[in-house]
């Protein structure tokens, strides 16, 4: 018989578990982002039509992990753009209406 491990792509859709934290609870605290995925949103009112979710630990305890869902444009785009420096420590900032990675 055949198992799914042996023959699925997990690249496709990683598993990302944690547990859920809200964005605004670490802003401004350093965390390490261990992976991410970007997929369309089942929100139909939403600005942006894409959904972030990120995988991250904190430095402290990398072996937990959290994830956190934003529909932040700027943060996805800073990933697509550095996701070959995954996992990379870094903290959320809000500027203005915007998130950033810094």
């Amino acid at each position: 018989m055949n198992k799914f491990s042996d023959f699925a792509d997990t690249s496709i859709s990683p598993v990302m578990d944690g547990k859920k934290v809200s964005l605004d609870d670490i802003l401004d605290k350093e965390i390490v982002v261990l992976r991410y995925r970007i997929k369309k949103t089942k929100f139909s009112e939403a600005k942006n039509p894409e959904c972030l979710t990120v995988q991250f630990a904190y430095p402290e305890n990398e072996d937990v992990h959290f994830v956190f869902f934003s529909g932040s444009s700027v943060l996805m785009q800073q990933l697509e753009k550095y996701n070959d420096k995954l996992p990379f420590s870094a903290s959320i900032k809000k500027v203005g209406k915007y998130f950033t990675f810094s």
